[in-house]
C-alpha cells in the first residue's frame, strides 16, 4: 500500500525563516474561498472532464453531490467522500500533475491579495503560516509550496501500487476533525490555541474558529457571517 505523504515540520526553537526568527504563534488558513477566491474542486473537475479523466456520468454525479452539499442536504462528510469516487482507478502521478497544471494555469490567479497581506503581516510578527484544509494533498501541495507555508494539514488520498482507490487515507479534515487536527498540531509544536489565528469562510469552520483566540471570517457564507457578527469576529473580505 502506498499513501501520498507530504509534511513540512517546524518547532519554535528551529526555523527555516531567513532572518532566523523563532515562531511565536501560528496562523492557520483554510483553502477554498479563503486563500482562493473560488473552489479548487470546481476547477479540477472541469479540467478532468475536459481531459477525459471523468466521464459524463461521473461529472453529473459530482455536480449533483456538490449541489446537495451547498444546500446542506445530507451528511457533508459522506458527500465529500463520495465526490472523490471519480478518482478510483486513476494513477496518482497523473492526478498530481493535473493539480499542478490547474494551479499554475488557473488557481494561482485567484489567490486573494488580502490573504497575501495577512500572511506577510504574520511573518513580520514571527508567526508561522499553516494551511489547514479539507482539500486533498494533490491540490494543496502546489499552493502550499508556492506560498512558502510553514506546514500543511490536509486530506490524503489512498492508493495501492500507485493507483488511487477513490478513498481517503485517514479521516477527511473537515468540521470537528479539522478542529481536532488544529488542537493536536498546536499541542505537538508547543503553541497555545488561544494565541492562534484561523482564517475560514464557512459555517462548517465555526468549530475551528471557536477553538482559537483569533478567528477571522474571509468571504463568509451567510451562516458564518451571522456567527461572526454575534461573536464580534473580524471579517476580512465580504464578497458573497
Amino acid at each position: 500500500m502506498i499513501v501520498l505523504q507530504f509534511e513540512i515540520t517546524f518547532d519554535r526553537n528551529k526555523t527555516t525563516d531567513p532572518v532566523n526568527k523563532r515562531f511565536d504563534y501560528i496562523a492557520y488558513y483554510d483553502l477554498d474561498h479563503t486563500i482562493l477566491a473560488g473552489n479548487s474542486a470546481t476547477n479540477l473537475v472541469e479540467e478532468a472532464r475536459g481531459r477525459g479523466l471523468m466521464n459524463q456520468r461521473q461529472y453529473r454525479h459530482a455536480i449533483y453531490l456538490s449541489l446537495l452539499y451547498k444546500l446542506g442536504i445530507g451528511d457533508p462528510v459522506n458527500m465529500i467522500n463520495r465526490m472523490l469516487g471519480w478518482l478510483k482507478g486513476l494513477q496518482e502521478k497523473e492526478i498530481i500533475l493535473l493539480c499542478q497544471k490547474v494551479f499554475t494555469e488557473q488557481l494561482i490567479h485567484t489567490i486573494r491579495p488580502e490573504i497575501l497581506d495577512s500572511m506577510q503581516m504574520h511573518r513580520k510578527k514571527s508567526g508561522a503560516v499553516v494551511l489547514l484544509s479539507s482539500a486533498t494533498f494533490p491540490i494543496c501541495e502546489p499552493i502550499s509550496r508556492h506560498l512558502q507555508m510553514d506546514d500543511m494539514i490536509c486530506t490524503y488520498l489512498h492508493s495501492e501500487n500507485g493507483i488511487l482507490t477513490g478513498k481517503t487515507s485517514g479521516k477527511l479534515v473537515y468540521g470537528e476533525e479539522k478542529k481536532h487536527r488544529l488542537i493536536l498540531h498546536c499541542r505537538e509544536h508547543g503553541f497555545d490555541t488561544m494565541e492562534a489565528y484561523y482564517y475560514g469562510d464557512s459555517h462548517t469552520d465555526i468549530h475551528v474558529m471557536q477553538a482559537v483566540g483569533y478567528p477571522v471570517a474571509v468571504s463568509p457564507n451567510r451562516r458564518l457571517y451571522k456567527a461572526a457578527l454575534a461573536n464580534h469576529w473580524p471579517v476580512l473580505v465580504k464578497d458573497r
